[in-house]
């Protein structure tokens, strides 16, 4: 999940309890993250017999596999077009980068949700409820505003790069002549009817299928285009193993391929089965790891130093290149409103839309006029302002880096270290990660600043 600003008519990117034996099983991803699944299930099962809790998030509760979908089509969107420039700037080495990024968005993943069963018997709600755990109310505030103006930002610009491509993609049709803010605006009535016919990340889960297939094609798209191309070429491009000074901007890019862990805490709710959360999420960013290397080395390998960011342009022009761009054209559109969910759901729970005391038709006409409210104020913005896609990602690089990488590591380190539990080793690859949070930020600051 990227911030990106338009630059061309395509989607283009900018840049529980705790374990006993935590020590022990270090080794492997799953046990790094030291949620007791067992625990957190019986946990969850105790917590949600409060009505309010039942009435939100337990009737059709998401299945393992719909979480699966969930986790794809929130991580793997735009950001899978600048993966083979990406590596043009750090070289082969991406490739690792690539599984290290993984590696990082899978255990930062996981201690977030353990970060909501810290303590015995009680579930925390959300991500902002982790914050306040650790530090506090004004804690809380800031982390609160920052991941709400990530994942508004994040859905604005996708309703910005989605009315653009429409409008590319209806060049010289009849519907030429109504321009980019009309598509920009269907674009936003499109997902407000979604919003407000959901209440739940469940319902929306028809939504998960098609956005994570249509990234699926679109990367068997653009590798057998990518193939397909190498045959007619003459000579190969230079590549390179690694360029240290363009390193960290590709590690950087990379990263932020990775980012969804601000909608976590609501797909883990929903779960018929929580004790399945780490096994699931961990599927999942090896599945998305897998596209990610497929598009990346083809894309690299094909074109080298030569590839272009989208990778679309680097592929030869013909009908093909026009349906991946109608399918990550639809990507975004699926997505934002699973996206939203997390503002909404939040924002809903701490004014009380869903108290037992108000009728359901009630609830629901709140839920409603709030949903609508904000994204009219969204579109508003989308539409008429028109620094908006500039302006956005460079507060969004600042949101991203630290709420997806560097705050659930501190709130992990600070609200279980009294238990003295870590070994040298997870102090070293925490110390790590909040590490690659800073640099992240620094480099996607600075990189949004000059595109201004």
């Amino acid at each position: 999940m990227t911030i990106g600003t338009p630059q061309q008519p395509l989607l283009s990117p900018t840049a529980g309890n705790y374990s006993n034996d935590r020590a022990a099983s270090a080794g492997s991803l799953s046990s790094l993250s030291g949620v007791s699944s067992s625990q957190r299930q019986e946990d969850y099962g105790s917590i949600n017999q409060s009505p309010e809790h039942e009435s939100a998030e337990m009737r059709n509760p998401s299945s393992a596999t719909e979480t699966f979908f969930h986790i794809v089509c929130i991580t793997a969107g735009t950001g899978i077009l600048q993966l083979p420039y990406a590596l043009k700037e750090g070289g082969w080495i991406g490739a690792f980068y690539i599984l290290l990024a993984a590696a990082i968005s899978a255990y930062s993943g996981n201690i977030l949700i353990e970060c909501l069963y810290y303590m015995p018997g009680v579930r925390l709600k959300s991500y902002s409820e982790v914050v306040e755990a650790a530090f506090g109310l004004h804690g809380r505030r800031v982390v609160r505003l920052l991941k709400d103006f990530n994942l508004l930002g994040v859905v604005g610009i996708y309703m910005v790069l989605a009315g653009i491509n429409i409008d590319s993609l209806v060049a010289g049709t009849v519907l030429d002549r109504l321009g980019v803010q009309f598509w920009i605006g269907a674009s936003a009535l499109l997902i407000w009817i979604v919003i407000v016919l959901a209440h739940r990340v469940h319902d929306v889960f028809v939504l998960s299928i098609f956005g994570t297939l249509t990234t699926v094609a679109t990367v068997a798209i653009i590798v057998w285009l990518g193939i397909s191309d190498m045959d007619y070429r003459d000579a190969r491009p230079p590549t390179k193993f690694v360029d240290l000074k363009l390193a960290p901007i590709s590690l950087a890019s990379i990263c932020f391929s990775f980012g969804g862990n601000l909608n976590w805490p609501d797909l883990e709710a929903s779960m018929r089965a929580p004790k399945q959360w780490s096994k699931t999420l961990n599927l999942a960013t090896v599945f998305i790891a897998f596209i990610y290397l497929c598009i990346a080395v083809v894309g690299y390998g094909v074109y080298g130093d030569l590839v272009k960011s989208p990778i679309l342009l680097s592929l030869p022009p013909g009908i093909a290149v026009v349906v991946a761009n109608a399918m990550l054209t639809a990507h975004v559109l699926l997505a934002s409103p699973i996206l939203l969910t997390a503002v909404f759901i939040e924002a809903e729970h701490d004014l009380d839309f869903n108290s037992a005391a108000l009728e359901p038709k009630a609830q629901w006409l709140y839920r409603v006029a709030f949903r609508s409210a904000l994204m009219l104020l969204l579109s508003f913005f989308a539409v008429f302002v028109s620094d908006f896609s500039k302006v956005v990602p460079i507060l969004g690089a600042v949101a991203a880096s630290l709420v997806v990488f560097v705050i659930p590591v501190a709130c992990y380190m600070r609200l279980f270290k009294s238990r003295g539990e870590f070994s040298s080793a997870e102090y070293g690859w925490c110390g790590f990660i909040i590490a690659v949070g800073l640099m992240c930020l620094a480099i996607g600051t600075s990189q949004a600043l000059a595109n201004l």
